[in-house]
């Protein structure tokens, strides 16, 4: 059974979410890393590793949840067997990180392995000085103030963002990428995690971000979740493997009919 202080889990994911900020931004603004290509031909740059062991070193001094496992997207799991998982991806946007466009970040997030359920988590943007939290029941927060979903209801007259065309090739749903510029009014291609926080405080309806691993999308999914939104996952077998949608809930449910999610 996973019961524990969500609020103190939030706090401690906004420390580790937080870690490798400044020395993130600088690396960034002075291009002083090296980048590669992984297996499944994603970026991944020097900054990664160092990155996500800063975040790792910041979850074990906290010890809360006592003995929690870690799985990184760089170092892979430690310590299974926990039911609780620190989700940790510590640079979402590594090509715009790579090209010093300030809208990736670092994300933090706690699971229930029971349950599969994200309970608290954090997301880091360096590049905007933002901080976003939260916490199962405790609502949705941006450096201190509450956020929330937009409250609209047409999808006609939705702004939707969408992943990175790459990603909808990947997951063989490049079709939808003309579905959607015809059925809202505005289409943004912003990727990565600045569309979801920008889904979470209303600044757009919704994201349609295919091609995604879990450490995607954890954090985005309790922060969007208490912000009075809903995620939709669809497992793909192709790829990262899901598919995700998320944002207001009446424009998710109708992209959700329009594009057969």
């Amino acid at each position: 059974m996973c019961s524990i202080d969500l609020e103190e889990a939030a706090s401690v994911a906004r420390l580790a979410a937080e870690a490798p900020s400044s020395r993130l931004l600088e690396i960034a603004r002075t291009g002083s890393f090296r980048t590669s290509l992984k297996d499944d031909g994603s970026p991944q740059t020097s900054a990664d590793t160092m990155a996500e062991r800063l975040v790792r070193r910041t979850l074990q001094a906290s010890a809360y949840p006592s003995g929690a496992a870690v799985l990184g997207e760089e170092e892979g799991e430690t310590g299974e067997g926990s039911p609780w998982r620190w989700v940790v991806d510590p640079i979402d946007g590594t090509t715009a990180f790579a090209r010093d466009i300030p809208v990736w970040g670092t994300l933090v997030a706690l699971q229930c392995v029971e349950t599969g359920q994200v309970v608290a988590g954090a997301i880091r943007l360096p590049g905007t000085d933002e901080t976003f939290w939260a916490w199962q029941g405790g609502g949705a927060w941006r450096n201190g103030e509450r956020i929330h979903v937009a409250a609209t209801t047409e999808l006609s007259r939705a702004t939707v963002a969408a992943g990175l065309l790459r990603q909808f090739r990947t997951s063989g749903v490049e079709h939808l990428v003309g579905m959607l510029a015809e059925a809202v009014e505005d289409m943004r291609i912003f990727g990565d995690v600045f569309a979801h926080v920008a889904a979470a405080r209303g600044a757009v309806d919704a994201v349609v971000d295919p091609d995604l691993s879990l450490w995607d999308f954890a954090a985005s999914r309790i922060l969007i979740e208490e912000a009075g939104g809903i995620v939709l996952v669809r497992h793909t077998g192709r790829g990262r493997g899901h598919d995700v949608l998320l944002g207001a809930p009446t424009v998710v449910e109708r992209l959700a009919r329009l594009l057969e999610f």
